[in-house]
């Protein structure tokens, strides 16, 4: 399986999703991996692992991206919706201030409503990564570009009402 591993450039390090992904890499050697670790540690070289940086630019983060069967993430919105749109399910954790990975626990709610909503899988624990991953291996690939197509399309739907939303509410009191 194409592992997209990618913490976003937030300042506040989010190991904790670092350190679940490398023992992940111990358990799960046939995958390979691409890991964009941030302000936080990498340093595991191993040979499944294809790149490892703190930063990709835009095109090289959009290749990564369609290169990938799976993102596993930090809970951002860029990131998830990205990788829905460049075919690739997403994985994700929310990072939490009792980590003292983000001012506050939107990523964590956001994280409970995308996994009630079919647009991504929460892992909910750093812990779960590993076994995931092993049911999100055992799925076809077909099925997984199938879901993929459908959420993005979902929430492509859902952002042009939210645009009409906005635009009422703005002629409304203009």
């Amino acid at each position: 399986m194409k592992v997209l591993l990618t913490v976003g450039t937030h300042e506040q390090s989010f190991q904790r999703l670092l350190d679940a992904a490398q023992q992940t890499l111990l358990v799960r050697p046939d995958d390979e991996w691409v890991v964009q670790y941030g302000v936080g540690s990498w340093s595991l070289p191993l040979p499944s692992v294809r790149a490892a940086a703190d930063y990709f630019d835009a095109p090289s983060m959009q290749a990564h991206l369609a290169w990938a069967d799976v993102v596993v993430s930090q809970c951002s919105p860029g990131t998830v919706f990205g990788a829905l749109a460049a075919g690739a399910w997403p994985l994700v954790l929310g990072r939490q201030i009792a980590y003292d990975e983000h001012v506050d626990d939107h990523q964590v709610l956001f994280a409970r409503e995308l996994d009630r909503a079919g647009l991504a899988l929460d892992l909910r624990t750093a812990g779960r990564l590993t076994d995931a991953l092993a049911e999100e291996d055992q799925q076809d690939s077909t099925d997984r570009q199938r879901r993929c197509r459908q959420a993005a399309d979902r929430s492509a739907e859902n952002a042009t009402r939210f645009r009409a939303d906005v635009w009422r509410v703005l002629g409304s009191v203009a």
